[in-house]
């Protein structure tokens, strides 16, 4: 074997190596979070989902480019803690306590936050250094359908501890 190959291989291998860790790591130390945040859904306990929600919550989502939302725009869908008991039950609905039930962790997703646009990077600014963003994103339809409704719920570690960031869907939380 050449030289180039043996260090594009080795190049490989550490990388690999190295992010099978991390993914594992992320794996392990996430799946207790997310086992808890399915049980606290699908018993509907709105008082213990609100503890692991870091505010202020943002429940409007944006794509660079596309939307044309103003600063003012983006803040109007952070919603504060004093706020959660006249908007939990819009985030925790129906859809969202019957698909997360059934959702397994391995649906989550990290977030790349280098390539990014400007949701996930105002997001990725509260979560610890050296941390990322971790999504679950579903989308479904009536009967079983793909359809136009989703919604996802943003994971990111603050203060050592996992938080819910985001919530968004495609309806406005907020009227």
């Amino acid at each position: 074997m050449n030289g180039w190959k043996r260090i594009f291989l080795l190049t490989f291998t550490l990388v690999f190596a190295y992010q099978l860790g991390f993914s594992q790591k992320i794996t392990k130390e996430f799946r207790t979070f997310y086992t808890g945040f399915q049980r606290n859904i699908e018993a509907d306990h709105l008082a213990a989902l609100k503890e692991v929600l870091y505010f202020p919550f943002q429940t409007s989502y944006w794509i660079d480019g596309m939307n044309a939302f103003s600063d003012e725009e983006k803040a109007d869908g952070l919603i504060q803690a004093e706020d959660f008991d006249q908007y939990g039950s819009r985030i925790f609905n129906a859809d969202v306590k019957r698909l997360v039930s059934e959702m397994d962790v391995t649906r989550v997703q990290q977030i790349d936050l280098e390539a990014s646009g400007d949701y996930y990077k105002r997001l990725g600014q509260q979560v610890d250094r050296g941390t990322t963003l971790l999504e679950l994103y579903c989308q479904y339809g009536e009967e079983s359908t793909v359809g136009e409704h989703y919604f996802a719920f943003v994971f990111g570690k603050v203060n050592s501890e996992y938080r819910v960031l985001a919530y968004y869907t495609s309806e406005r939380v907020k009227q």
